[in-house]
Formats: C-alpha cells, structure tokens, sequence
C-alpha cells in the first residue's frame, strides 16, 4: 500500500556536525531530472566506473533542486556563502556530506513506493502449500 500524504513543506537535515540544509520534497520533476543527469552519464562514450558515476550524477542532481537554505557552509576563510549550483556541487564533493545527503534524502526518495506493510499477496495462481522434500525424522 502506497501512503500518500502531501508533502509541501520544505525540512531541515543534518548533515555534518554544525551542517544542516534545509530541502524542498522531492517531486516527480525532480527525480525525472535526476534522471536525466544520470541517462547522460549513461550514453556517454567513457563507460569505466559507470555505477560510481551515475551515483554521484543522481544524488548531485537531487542536491542542486533540492538544497534551498543552509547553516554553518562557508568558504576557505569561514566566512558563510550562498546556495548556488557551484557551492551545492563543492559541498557535495565532501564524501560524508555526499553520503548523508543520499542516507537521508535520496534513498527514502527512491523507496517511498517500495513500501510494504507484512507480507505481500501471493502471485497469481495456485495458493496450495508446497510439498514437502524433508526426509521425516525417525
């Protein structure tokens, strides 16, 4: 069962230590872009560490659109700087906020239609019990 409920707010995550970013809720638009990033990837001619860089295409894409506020980023000197595009792509080039990016945003994006409440309904056809192959015991 799918469960929707309208999410227009946008939310806070923490990412590093003194980091948070605060983000739009990923819409259709927003992961059909994503994957446009990645199809680009994909039909390019150097296909060598392809899964590395259709991953960093995916959750980069997701960062740019979805990253519109953030506190304690800033540059060289520490002094704090705007959310562009560039600065969004720079701090994503930080692995432990790459990964907590994609930990709290992007994988419950791509499984939110994936969830499942139990045990799912049997495939078509026959229900009937399996047979046995288990030696009984003596």
């Amino acid at each position: 069962m799918i469960k929707l409920a309208p999410i227009s707010e946008s939310y806070w995550l923490d990412l590093l230590p003194g980091v948070r970013v605060r983000v739009k809720p990923a819409s259709v638009a927003m992961m059909l872009a994503a994957r446009e990033a990645v199809g680009k990837v994909v039909r390019g001619d150097d296909q060598e560490d392809l899964e590395l860089r259709t991953n960093i295409a995916l959750v980069g894409e997701l960062a740019r659109r979805a990253i519109v506020e953030w506190e304690g980023v800033g540059d060289a000197d520490g002094v704090p700087i705007a959310v562009t595009l560039e600065n969004v792509d720079l701090l994503m080039g930080e692995w432990v906020a790459f990964d907590r990016f994609d930990t709290l945003y992007v994988t419950p994006a791509l499984t939110r239609g994936a969830e499942k409440n139990g045990s799912s309904n049997s495939p078509p056809g026959t229900s009937a019990e399996a047979t046995s192959t288990a030696t009984p015991a003596a």
